[in-house]
C-alpha cells in the first residue's frame, strides 16, 4: 500500500512541475531567442541578395554603377533591420501566482476526489475486509457460529422486518442452545408471514430440545398443526424420527425419515439423513425384526389405502449383483390411469432384501398425488444399476399391474426380469 501512495504522489508532483514550469519561464529569455533568430535570418538574406548582384555584374547584366548603387541600398537595409532588432527596455511587471496555484489545487483535488469515489479507496483503507475470509478460515466451528450469530443479531436490529434473517437467527439459536430465543425468533417470523409448516416445524424442534427431548402436549399441538398444513414437512418428520429413535422405536424412525428422503425437499442433508435411516435399520436387524414397517402399519388408518408389499430378489439376480456394489432399490406405486408421478415410494438397498414394506399416503411426493386419490395402481420394484429413478436398460425389475388401492392382502414381488430396452 505504501508503494501505491508513493507512486500516486510522484505522478502528482510531475504534473505540478509541468504546470509551474510553464508559468515560471522568463519572457525575456523567449524574446532573446526570437531576436537572435530574426538577426540570423536578415544576415542570411543579405548574403543571398549580395551573391545575386555579384553574379549579375559578372554576367554583364548590370553596370558597375548600378551594382554599387544596389549594394549600397542592400547595406542600408541590413543596417536598418539591425537597428530595429535591438532590444527595447520594458518596464518590469509583477507576476501573479493565482492561476498556477489554482491549477495545482485543481489537479490535486480532482485526482483525490476521483479516486475516492471511483477507485478502490475503501478497500485499501480497510485491510481487514480484504483478509476477512482468511481470518474466518482460521476460526473454529464454535467461533464461526458465534460470529454468524452476531451478524444475524446485528442484521435484525438494523432491519426488524427481515423475516429471512429472523428465521436464520432462530436456526442459529438452536445450534447454540438458546432455545427460548429460537422460539421467539420463529414466532417473530410467523407474526410477519403467517403460520406455515416450514416455520412450525423448526419451532417444534426448539421446544423439543428445550423440554429435554421429550414431546409434551404443547409440542404435540405445534407438530399436529404443522402436519395439518403439510404432512411432508421435513423439520417436523425429522423431529418425529429423532424422538422415535431416542425411544428405540426404530421402525417409526425409519418411516418418518424416509418420508423426508422420498419427498426430495431442498435444504436437507440427504446424506446425513440416509445415514440415520441406515443406523435405524441396523438397530432393527440387531433386535431381530425383519419387517420394520409391519409394526408401523398397525398404527395406520384402516380406512385409507396401505399396500403391504413383500419384495425379494430372484437367485439369478442375487448372483449378478454379488460382484457389484450395493445397488439402490426403488419400490413405488403409480396411478393405473394418469400421470406417472409416484403416489408412494420407498428407497432402500439391495442388501435390505427380502423385506416387507407398506406403501401409504405418508410417502406421497405431493399432497395432491396420494395413494388415496386413485382406485387402481401399478406397483414397481426396481434395482437401479445407475442409482437414479426410473426404469432404464440394464435395471432389474418386478411389476404388479392394476392393483386395487384398498387391497388388504400382502403383495409378493420377486425381482427377476432385466430391462432390455427403454420402458415408457
Amino acid at each position: 500500500m505504501t508503494t501505491f501512495w508513493l507512486a500516486v504522489l510522484s505522478l502528482i508532483v510531475i504534473a505540478l512541475l509541468i504546470v509551474w514550469r510553464i508559468f515560471s519561464s522568463s519572457k525575456d529569455t523567449l524574446g532573446a531567442e526570437n531576436l537572435n533568430i530574426r538577426q540570423e535570418t536578415n544576415v542570411t538574406l543579405y548574403h543571398e541578395h549580395l551573391a545575386l548582384l555579384e553574379h549579375d555584374l559578372a554576367e554583364g547584366s548590370i553596370e558597375q554603377e548600378s551594382y554599387i548603387q544596389l549594394k549600397a541600398e542592400l547595406d542600408k537595409t541590413l543596417l536598418q533591420d539591425a537597428n530595429s532588432s535591438q532590444p527595447r527596455e520594458v518596464a518590469p511587471t509583477t507576476r501573479s501566482w493565482i492561476w498556477p496555484a489554482c491549477i495545482a489545487f485543481s489537479i490535486v483535488s480532482l485526482s483525490l476526489y476521483s479516486y475516492m469515489k471511483l477507485g478502490a479507496y475503501q478497500v485499501l483503507n480497510a485491510p481487514t475486509a480484504i483478509n476477512e475470509n482468511d481470518e474466518h478460515g482460521q476460526l473454529t466451528p464454535e467461533q464461526m457460529l458465534a460470529f454468524r450469530l452476531q451478524q444475524l443479531q446485528s442484521e435484525v436490529k438494523d432491519n426488524p422486518t427481515n423475516s429471512q434473517a429472523w428465521f436464520s437467527l432462530g436456526q442459529t439459536y438452536i445450534s447454540v442452545g438458546e432455545f427460548d430465543n429460537a422460539i421467539e425468533a420463529f414466532d417473530r417470523v410467523m407474526s410477519q408471514q403467517g403460520e406455515h409448516a416450514e416455520l412450525l416445524g423448526p419451532k417444534a424442534q426448539a421446544m423439543y430440545y428445550k423440554n429435554n427431548q421429550r414431546i409434551n402436549a404443547d409440542i404435540q399441538a405445534v407438530i399436529d398443526k404443522a402436519l395439518g398444513l403439510d404432512s411432508l414437512d421435513a423439520s417436523t418428520n425429522i423431529l418425529l424420527g429423532m424422538d422415535s429413535f431416542s425411544n428405540r422405536d426404530f421402525a417409526k424412525a425409519v418411516q418418518y425419515w424416509e418420508v423426508v428422503l422420498n419427498s426430495d425437499r431442498p435444504g436437507i442433508s440427504m446424506q446425513a439423513l440416509a445415514g440415520a435411516v441406515e443406523e435405524a435399520k441396523n438397530q432393527l436387524r440387531l433386535s431381530g425384526e425383519v419387517a420394520p414397517t409391519e409394526s408401523v402399519s398397525k398404527a395406520l388408518d384402516p380406512n385409507l389405502p396401505h399396500l403391504t408389499v413383500q419384495v425379494s430378489l430372484a437367485s439369478s439376480v442375487q448372483e449378478k449383483l454379488m460382484a457389484s456394489d450395493d445397488k439402490t432399490v426403488f419400490i413405488y406405486a403409480i396411478a393405473a390411469d394418469g400421470p406417472r408421478m409416484p403416489l408412494a415410494a420407498v428407497k432402500l438397498k439391495a442388501s435390505d432384501l427380502p423385506l416387507t414394506i407398506v406403501l401409504d399416503d405418508s410417502q406421497a411426493m405431493t399432497p395432491q398425488m396420494r395413494l388415496s386419490s386413485v382406485d387402481k395402481v401399478h406397483i414397481y420394484a426396481v434395482v437401479s444399476m445407475q442409482g437414479s429413478v426410473g426404469i432404464k436398460p440394464g435395471d432389474f425389475k418386478a411389476e404388479m399391474l392394476n392393483i386395487d388401492a384398498m387391497e388388504q392382502s400382502p403383495i409378493t414381488m420377486v425381482i427377476s426380469e432385466q430391462v432390455q430396452q427403454e420402458t415408457l
